[in-house]
């Protein structure tokens, strides 16, 4: 239903209200329920031909509803004489408004070779883990049901998603004037997806100086595993001769998802606040080696 809605909300320009056909779907399943009905919910065809009829009100559902009630009660005998095969012209006609069009172009894109793209002029490509996605999509509707799709399409994306971000986390790394200080800025979501690639862009802490600074500039803090990654640089800082270990920029979230277990970081200095900004200060800038890693 909510699909539906958001459907509809981009053919009518309006915008709907989700918490009201949530609650009015309840509602009415519950009542049906009562009486021994059989509960149901909206679906596309029927709102697209409403739609594409003219209808686009809420006395056009109400009227659907009371013509519906009279057909069941009193009007069936009339609807049995309609042939079934004249039904086949109404569903193609839902097919045709229900089907994205430009959606066949932007996989077809997605699947041919980029020298193929250019040369005949297509740029209309689109990652092709969303073309998959789209696909399968498809596919378990076709064999199971549109609610066991979305739900599978969900968890797809979602595992798309935590791939392609375990590989945005970057590092760089800046040295002060002297070569005593070191600086880390780290650029990424933190999870546990993250955690291994950002362990492996620090260098050796043998060889870096003693005074380290890790900035977590851009960067968020999303679960147990970051907190944990967090812990395991001091300590790896700490036991390779650190003096001073300190964590600066972390967001506000983050800090207060820290926060909640202080009992676990005791010893270990980090900040919310912005305790030193090392682009702020030209001279520092001028002067450090700064390297970026990925």
């Amino acid at each position: 239903s909510l699909l539906t809605l958001q459907l509809i909300d981009e053919l009518t320009n309006t915008k709907g209200n989700g918490n009201r056909e949530a609650f009015g779907q309840g509602l009415g399943q519950f009542l049906s329920g009562a009486f021994g009905g059989m509960g149901g919910c909206t679906t596309i065809g029927q709102s697209l031909m409403n739609i594409h009829s003219g209808g686009s009100t809420r006395l056009s559902s109400s009227v659907a509803a009371t013509f519906m009630l009279l057909i069941i009660l009193v009007a069936y005998p009339l609807i049995n004489l309609i042939p079934v095969a004249s039904l086949a012209g109404v569903m193609f006609i839902v097919t045709y408004f229900t089907i994205e069009w430009g959606s066949f172009k932007i996989v077809l894109a997605a699947l041919l070779p980029e020298k193929v793209r250019e040369k005949r002029g297509i740029y209309t490509k689109v990652k092709r883990s969303d073309c998959i996605i789209m696909l399968i999509v498809v596919a378990v509707t076709l064999i199971f049901d549109l609610a066991i799709a979305v739900a599978v399409g969900i968890v797809c994306a979602a595992l798309v998603f935590t791939w392609d971000s375990t590989s945005l986390i970057k590092m760089e790394r800046a040295v002060s004037p002297e070569g005593d200080k070191v600086f880390y800025t780290i650029s990424g979501a933190l999870f546990f997806g993250s955690v291994k690639p950002l362990m492996s862009l620090f260098p050796d802490p043998r060889s870096e100086p003693k005074d380290v600074t890790v900035i977590f500039e851009n960067s968020e803090i999303h679960d147990w595993s970051g907190m944990v990654a967090i812990k395991a640089l001091h300590e790896r800082f700490e036991n390779n001769g650190a003096t001073s270990i300190v964590f600066e920029k972390l967001s506000v979230s983050s800090h207060k998802l820290m926060m909640k277990s202080k009992q676990l970081w005791e010893g270990i200095n980090y900040y919310h606040e912005e305790k030193m900004d090392v682009a702020a200060d030209p001279e520092i800038t001028s002067h450090m080696h700064v390297e970026s890693r990925r």
